[in-house]
C-alpha cells in the first residue's frame, strides 16, 4: 500500500508543479511598451503593448476586438525573445514574434491573417518602440473590462484590419 501512496503522492506533487508553472504570470508581465505599429517599412500609427498576468495586448488591436492573448517568453543572449496570438472573431489574427532588449527597446514582428470563405488575406505588420516604466500598467482585468463596453466597427482605425 505504500508504494501506491507514494506514486499518488508523486503524482499528486508533479500535478502541482504543472499547475503552478502554467498559473505563473510571464517574465514581462508589468512592463508597457511604446511605439509604432504598422506596415513593416514604415510603422506609422502610435501604440502601445502591454504585458500582464501571463497575457499581452496593443492598444489599437484591443480597440479593434482582439482580445488579449497569452505569450510565451525566453531568456536569450540578446534579450527576451517572446511569441504570442492575438484573435478576433471578426477581423482575424495576429501572431506576434518579439524580442526586448536589456536597453529597453522592443522590435515585434506581427503575421496578421484574415479567412474568409473565398481567400485568405496576409499582412506582415511591425511594432517598433521602447519601455515605459515611469507609469502604471494596465491589468487583464480592466483590459477585459473596457471590451465589454467596445464597438470596433465605430472606429475607422480598424478598418485597416
Amino acid at each position: 500500500m505504500s508504494g501506491i501512496f507514494r506514486i499518488f503522492a508523486l503524482s499528486a506533487y508533479a500535478w502541482l508543479l504543472c499547475v503552478g508553472v502554467s498559473l505563473a504570470g510571464g517574465p514581462l508581465d508589468g512592463r508597457v511598451f511604446n511605439g509604432m505599429i504598422g506596415p513593416v517599412e514604415d510603422p506609422d500609427l502610435k501604440d502601445s503593448l502591454y504585458f500582464s498576468d501571463g497575457h499581452f495586448w496593443s492598444d489599437i488591436c484591443t480597440k479593434c476586438g482582439f482580445m488579449p492573448g497569452e505569450y510565451e517568453a525566453e531568456q536569450t543572449e540578446e534579450g527576451i525573445r517572446f511569441t504570442g496570438i492575438l484573435e478576433s472573431d471578426s477581423r482575424g489574427r495576429f501572431a506576434y514574434e518579439g524580442l526586448v532588449r536589456a536597453d529597453g527597446s522592443i522590435e515585434v514582428s506581427i503575421q496578421w491573417e484574415r479567412k474568409r470563405w473565398y481567400w485568405t488575406a496576409r499582412r506582415e505588420i511591425a511594432f517598433r518602440g521602447m519601455d515605459r516604466r515611469s507609469e502604471e500598467p494596465e491589468t487583464l482585468a480592466q483590459i477585459r473590462a473596457m471590451m465589454n463596453d467596445l464597438d470596433p466597427d465605430a472606429s475607422p482605425l480598424c478598418a485597416r484590419f
